[in-house]
C-alpha cells in the first residue's frame, strides 16, 4: 500500500553560481516536483529560475489538468521580471503524474527497464520571462516508477543505457549526486549547472509478526 512519495534533490554549479533551482511541494495525496535553469547569455538566469520557483510555491497544487498547469505558466511568463528560464513542473499523485514544461529541461518516468520521456513534445523557445512562451502539458496514468526531473546540464549529457545500468546500484538518498557523476568529464568540470529532483512511491513497512506454533502430537 502506497502511503506517500519519497523524494531527493540536488543542484550543482558547473562554475561559481549556479542558476539552476529545484523545490518539491508536498500536500496530502502527493508531491509536485520543479526545476527551472535560468537562461545563460542574456543576464539575470538565476534571478527567473528563482522566481518560477517562487511563484510556484504559491501557486502549485495536486489538483491541476494539463490545461491549467499550462495556465499557470502562462501567468509566470509575464511575471517573473527579468531573465529567462526553463520549467519542468508537475504533479504526482497515486493517479498518475499531470504537468508542463517550457523549455529543454526534462522530466522521465524509469519503468520496466526504460525511459519514457515526458516532456518530449515541449517548446523548446520562448522561455519563461520572455512573454511568448508556449508551455505544453503532459500526463502519465500511473507514477509506479522512478521519476526524474531535471535541467538539461544533466539530461542532455548523460548516456541513457548507462543511467539504465547504473542508477539502481544506488541509494536512492544519495541518486541525484550520483548521476551529476555520471556527467562529469574527466576533468572533474561539468558541461553546464545541473538541477535533479528524483521521486519515488514509498511503501509502508509492516511491522514484524511472531506466530507461535504449538507442538501437535
Amino acid at each position: 500500500m502506497i502511503a506517500s512519495f519519497e523524494t531527493a534533490q540536488v543542484t550543482v554549479a558547473a562554475k561559481s553560481k549556479c542558476e539552476d533551482h529545484v523545490a518539491v511541494f508536498e500536500f496530502e495525496g502527493g508531491v509536485v516536483l520543479a526545476v527551472a535553469d535560468g537562461a545563460g547569455g542574456i543576464g539575470n538566469g538565476a534571478q527567473a529560475s528563482r522566481a518560477v520557483i517562487a511563484e510556484l510555491k504559491g501557486t502549485a497544487s495536486v489538483d491541476l489538468d494539463e490545461s491549467a498547469w499550462c495556465s499557470l505558466l502562462h501567468q509566470i511568463d509575464h511575471r517573473i521580471g527579468d531573465g529567462e528560464s526553463t520549467c519542468v513542473v508537475l504533479a504526482v499523485t497515486v493517479q498518475g503524474i499531470i504537468g508542463a514544461s517550457v523549455g529543454d529541461s526534462q522530466a522521465w518516468f524509469v519503468h520496466d527497464g526504460g525511459i519514457e520521456n515526458l516532456t518530449k513534445r515541449q517548446i523548446r523557445k520562448p522561455l519563461l520571462g520572455s512573454g511568448q512562451a508556449e508551455p505544453v502539458g503532459f500526463s502519465h496514468p500511473t507514477s509506479q516508477g522512478l521519476i526524474v526531473v531535471s535541467t538539461d546540464g544533466f539530461c542532455n549529457y548523460i548516456r541513457k543505457e548507462r543511467f539504465l545500468r547504473e542508477y539502481l546500484w544506488h541509494d536512492f538518498v544519495v541518486l541525484p549526486r550520483k548521476l551529476v557523476e555520471m556527467v562529469r568529464l574527466p576533468s572533474g568540470d561539468l558541461w553546464d549547472d545541473i538541477g535533479i529532483v528524483v521521486c519515488r512511491p514509498r511503501h509502508i513497512v509492516q511491522s514484524l509478526k511472531r506466530y507461535s506454533l504449538d507442538d501437535v502430537d
